[in-house]
């Protein structure tokens, strides 16, 4: 059991870095109040939390959607430490006007040339399902809270573009796989995980054509808001 003792050094005086002691058949482990955490102490669990998303290019509204995964997160000592996470989120935008698209980019022509309908420049609504892996480093200044970066890679499993109802899926014309330089904050509550985050896309959205002229260099700028309850493993 814990036992609530103070112990003293050579002098005779009080050393305040130690708050209890173990015993167990006699033996003594003294546990060090300024270490927040033992090195390589391991937790995992589960994440939840919303992803707010929009598109460049458009001009648009954040779209709102699930975030839904779990967590493995290390520490190293007092004031560092990284996660690995997986999840599945849903991005996009809505209410998205094409403004950037010409006449010419709106315009339906026929093999001859001819021009027969224009294209809608909106309001699109698109929505990206994605499988994300998150590497996150993060730096503790004080006990409880930390700032972090990292990357964030996401695979593309479903794409749907809607326009007056209209779905169409547009998974073949976006590349398949997404990136982001990610940068958050964080707080930690015993076993409670508070975040949020920015993630900056470094890789555009459309890979054919016809994405291309529809997209044109169009990312996806995300934000997440995320709680989540950890588990200590070791």
């Amino acid at each position: 059991m814990h036992a609530q003792e103070v112990r003293y050094d050579s002098n005779g005086r009080q050393d305040p870095s130690t708050i209890w002691v173990n015993k167990v058949d006699g033996n003594e482990e003294w546990r060090d109040e300024n270490r927040w955490h033992d090195p390589f102490d391991i937790y995992a669990g589960p994440v939840v939390g919303v992803a707010a998303s929009n598109l460049t290019e458009y001009d648009s509204k954040f779209y709102f959607g699930p975030y839904i995964g779990g967590i493995l997160q290390a520490y190293f000592n007092n004031h560092f430490g990284m996660s690995l996470e997986f999840a599945y989120s849903r991005q996009g935008a809505r209410d998205a006007w094409a403004n950037f698209m010409s006449e010419d980019d709106i315009q339906i022509k026929d093999d001859e040339g001819n021009v027969v309908g224009n294209r809608a420049r909106g309001p699109y609504e698109y929505r990206f399902d994605y499988i994300n892996t998150l590497y996150k480093l993060r730096y503790y200044p004080i006990r409880h809270f930390n700032i972090y970066t990292g990357f964030l890679f996401g695979v593309h499993v479903g794409a749907k573009c809607s326009l007056d109802g209209d779905d169409r899926d547009i998974k073949s014309h976006l590349r398949k796989r997404a990136a982001h330089i990610i940068g958050g904050i964080g707080y930690e509550l015993n076993n409670l995980s508070f975040e949020c985050y920015y993630g900056l896309p470094i890789s555009k959205l459309a890979k054919s054509d016809q994405g291309k002229r529809v997209l044109r260099n169009a990312h996806e700028q995300t934000i997440m808001l995320t709680v989540g309850y950890r588990i200590k493993l070791y």
